[in-house]
């Protein structure tokens, strides 16, 4: 434990730092919520409800929002549930199989992953995963299927490859943080591998959620790589293998250019103002369950 004496001057410059943190995100929300009061006073929240974008310059066009968000919704819960069952498959394999060479060789290429700028990710997504996913056929499944292989999929595997090696960390520690004794028990038992694996991971199957949630928290904000891959269409995802846009990427292409279109500004505000307060909730409440699943998987009371 630290000395007062030394403790006091610490705070001193630590305290503004976080004082300061906390003073920018409550600047953002509210430089977002009243950049949607002029949106919501002239009709209410009903562009929420609407997925018809059409921008005029003459007079107030129509800018339906439901689209994007929907959109939002699809891309985060495909790279969410990709990022999950990659993290169970790395936490396992490197707790039950591998050697420990491998184990550091995987932990290593994690942790690469993790360092590489969103833009590398976008630029394999559009060069790469976008051909594969147009050669395959899985386009043709839908009616406005990408003929470019662009689309909700595409986006939400690449961001889902993304967010893979923080996902993994969640449920690795997790997994890491069960006594030993259990492991030494089901070693006794005769439990292996697979086995020894699936009653593990009951044990800290809150974490798995945590490392989902986390990830959904992360994949809704996400921009450079979705509006690389995702295909730049207001389209409703009524299948995943269509064209569409995430609130994100539809702010990315369309604000620079908002003042031109009377409304545009204050929708994209708004619509900025949804997917911050969602991500927020959904990262918060992984948080609380990521430090539950570790807790319990301690032995202590989660």
């Amino acid at each position: 434990m630290m000395p007062q004496a030394r403790l006091e001057p610490l705070l001193l410059v630590l305290a503004p730092a976080a004082a300061a943190l906390l003073v920018a995100a409550a600047a953002i929300i509210l430089v977002l919520a009243k950049g949607s009061v002029d949106a919501l006073a002239q009709g209410g929240a009903g562009f929420l409800a609407s997925s018809e974008w059409s921008p005029s310059e003459e007079e107030r066009g129509s800018y339906g929002v439901l689209a994007p968000l929907a959109g939002t919704l699809v891309v985060a819960g495909i790279a969410s549930a990709i990022a999950a069952y990659l993290a169970v498959a790395v936490a396992v394999y490197l707790y039950e199989y591998a050697p420990r060479r491998a184990r550091e060789a995987v932990e290593l290429s994690l942790y690469s992953m993790a360092a590489l700028p969103t833009i590398v990710f976008g630029m394999w997504g559009l060069s790469t995963a976008a051909p594969i996913i147009r050669q395959s056929g899985l386009t043709l499944l839908c009616a406005r299927g990408s003929p470019t292989g662009q689309s909700f999929f595409t986006a939400g595997l690449v961001v889902g490859l993304m967010i893979a090696p923080y996902a993994a960390a969640i449920v690795s520690e997790a997994y890491r943080a069960v006594p030993f004794t259990y492991v030494e028990a089901l070693h006794s038992l005769g439990a292996r591998g697979f086995e020894r694996a699936r009653v593990l991971l009951g044990m800290v199957k809150g974490s798995v959620l945590a490392a989902a949630l986390l990830s959904f928290g992360r994949a809704v904000g996400e921009t450079t790589v979705v509006a690389l891959t995702v295909g730049s269409a207001v389209n409703m995802p009524l299948c995943p293998f269509e064209p569409g846009h995430t609130v994100s990427s539809l702010i990315a292409s369309q604000f620079g250019n908002a003042y031109l279109y009377p409304g545009m500004e204050s929708v994209l505000l708004t619509a900025a103002l949804v997917m911050v307060l969602g991500s927020s909730a959904s990262t918060t409440l992984g948080l609380k369950l990521a430090r539950a699943a570790v807790r319990k998987a301690q032995g202590g009371e989660a």
